[in-house]
């Protein structure tokens, strides 16, 4: 239990140091499909070891490090299928990805990974990452949490805000036939939109990432 919360605390540190979160939910024309999270921390990285003398901040990174394994169990417990959590080569970027059989598998991923993991990374109004839903296989629906500038954490992160950037992608195996979120930009090859500001952007009461999205056949 004290290593969990230990994680928790470091993880959230690294969110707040962090310059850029990205995010992507591929989805397979079956709906199947793989999520992918990226957090880029070399900033701080290099700041800990300019500024600390006595060790203790990086031995909290190494702690972080050997806590890998654990972090994936508990994503595993939460039903997410080929767990892999880590750094990349460089070791300035943590990344966690994983594979779902279907959006009600996702689905049980998002809403219990936060609990198990200790790794809810956007703090709002609800304790799930948000939820999914579909009609038929060309038809997906995408409900997220809002956030809140009320609540404790969000406070925390008051003077963060403007600091930390966050990118979150949605990718198909076919074309986008039609979007209904004026905030969503969609690729060149219209198999992917994405969302992309500043934390504090996103606080906006005008922004929300509820999106229906249509997929063509083909």
């Amino acid at each position: 239990m004290k290593k969990t919360i230990f994680i928790l605390s470091i993880l959230t540190i690294f969110l707040i140091s962090s310059c850029s979160i990205t995010q992507e939910y591929h989805f397979n024309k079956n709906l199947s499909g793989t999520y992918r999270l990226e957090m880029k921390m070399g900033d701080l990285i290099n700041m800990i070891q300019s500024m600390d003398t006595s060790g203790n901040a990086m031995s909290s990174i190494d702690t972080l490090d050997k806590s890998f394994e654990e972090v994936a169990l508990k994503y595993k417990n939460a039903g997410a299928k080929n767990v892999k959590v880590g750094w990349r080569d460089d070791k300035t970027t943590i990344y966690i990805n994983f594979d779902f059989d279907n959006i009600e598998n996702l689905n049980s991923v998002m809403e219990n990974s936060g609990k198990e993991s200790g790794m809810k990374l956007f703090p709002g109004n609800s304790e799930s990452l948000g939820k999914f839903t579909h009609k038929g296989k060309r038809n997906i629906f995408f409900d997220f949490p809002e956030f809140s500038n009320d609540t404790a954490s969000m406070k925390d992160l008051a003077s963060m805000k403007d600091y930390i950037n966050i990118e979150t992608v949605f990718s198909f195996d076919r074309r986008i036939k039609s979007i209904d979120n004026k905030n969503a930009v969609i690729s060149d090859d219209k198999k992917s939109f994405k969302f992309s500001d500043k934390l504090n952007d996103m606080l906006n009461k005008d922004f929300s990432m509820d999106t229906h999205v249509k997929l063509k056949f083909k």
